[in-house]
């Protein structure tokens, strides 16, 4: 009886404390959708560019340089000043110059009168023949020293034979100038227009000389940071033969520096347009991703992530060309998270603006 009572009260026991044991939660697995910034693939007109680093060239550049020997008596401009075609530069002391022009002149004058004499009696037979041609040889001869006294008076009035921007003045008034000196005495730079040579590789050479039938390929000028655009020009100028040590060829450009905002010398950033591509699938470099296969985006399809092959062209700027991969209009991740992999849920967050491409160069040097 006893015993009876005892299993009673265990099994009574036991069943308070089942009772009182909370059941075990309903695990359930939820996947949380991972939040990521998307834009739009976008279709739109983009520029066939090449970018370089080039250096500004004088058009033009000459060096001032004495052709007589004498003082230098004056200078008639301050260096670096703008100066005209023409524009008198430099007077080297005239005085013996202009007393040899005289002594020219007067033996020139006698020896043209005597030979003058000798023609009207040569003709009556008085003197030889060959006494008047010598005369009138003396005479040419004097005439030709005339004249050189004339351009060496000249020479000592220097002028500008072009129009530029001048340099430093290496000799000072006072000092005495030859034609044999080392030194120029400055030179002068043409400024407007400007040339900026540039170098590509050989590889863009066929695409170059097939748009080069157009009128003019248009050539942007930017500093060497590439940023602040200082000018713009054409194509002028094809090398016509390319750098077999290098693989590249030269080019020029054109460029009107109004503002003179390009200096000889300058090192700059050129941007060559080829063409405009109207309907170019572009997406923000950013979204690029690489793979073991190639390049490739995120692309959320259905609420989930999913990786889509494409095939970049170029770059322009902070956008990326694309030749191969998408039709435009997918919804891409614009900065993909280290986490993401393709299927994994993701969920849009934020308004992103799609910005249009600042016109820069894919690097090509």
């Amino acid at each position: 009886m006893l015993i009876g009572v005892l299993v009673l009260m265990v099994a009574a026991a036991a069943s308070i404390r089942f009772a009182m044991t909370p059941p075990a939660p309903n695990i359930a697995t939820h996947e949380e959708a991972l939040p990521v910034e998307v834009i739009a693939a976008r279709v739109q007109p983009m520029p066939v560019l090449l970018q370089s680093v080039g250096q500004v060239v004088s058009q033009h550049n000459v060096q001032i340089r004495p052709q007589v020997s004498g003082m230098l008596k004056e200078v008639f401009f301050k260096e670096g000043q703008f100066v005209s075609k023409g524009q008198r530069l430099f007077q080297i002391d005239p005085a013996p110059y202009e007393a040899a022009l005289s002594s020219a002149k007067a033996a020139s004058d006698n020896a043209k009168g005597n030979a003058d004499r000798l023609d009207s009696i040569a003709k009556k037979g008085y003197v030889t023949q060959q006494d008047y041609r010598n005369a009138r040889a003396l005479a040419d001869q004097a005439e030709a020293a005339y004249k050189q006294a004339q351009i060496n008076l000249s020479y000592t009035d220097i002028r500008a034979p072009i129009a530029g921007r001048t340099g430093s003045i290496t000799v000072k008034s006072g000092n005495v100038v030859s034609p044999a000196d080392a030194a120029q005495l400055v030179a002068i730079n043409a400024m407007q227009p400007i040339l900026v040579q540039f170098n590509i590789p050989q590889q863009f050479l066929a695409r170059v000389r097939q748009y080069q039938t157009r009128p003019g390929i248009s050539v942007s000028v930017a500093d060497d940071q590439g940023v602040g655009k200082l000018d713009e020009g054409i194509l002028i100028f094809i090398d016509n033969a390319v750098n077999t040590n290098a693989g590249t060829i030269t080019l020029k450009a054109q460029v009107p520096n109004s503002r003179e905002q390009l200096w000889p010398g300058q090192y700059v950033d050129v941007s060559m347009e080829l063409t405009v591509e109207p309907k170019a699938v572009v997406v923000p470099q950013s979204a690029i991703q690489t793979g073991q296969t190639g390049n490739f985006v995120y692309v959320m399809v259905q609420g989930k992530a999913q990786a889509t092959e494409v095939k970049v062209d170029r770059q322009v700027g902070d956008l990326a060309v694309l030749s191969g991969g998408l039709a435009g209009g997918e919804q891409v991740v614009l900065k993909v998270p280290r986490d993401l992999r393709s299927g994994v849920k993701i969920a849009p967050v934020g308004a992103v603006t799609f910005l249009p491409a600042e016109i820069t160069l894919p690097k090509s040097r």
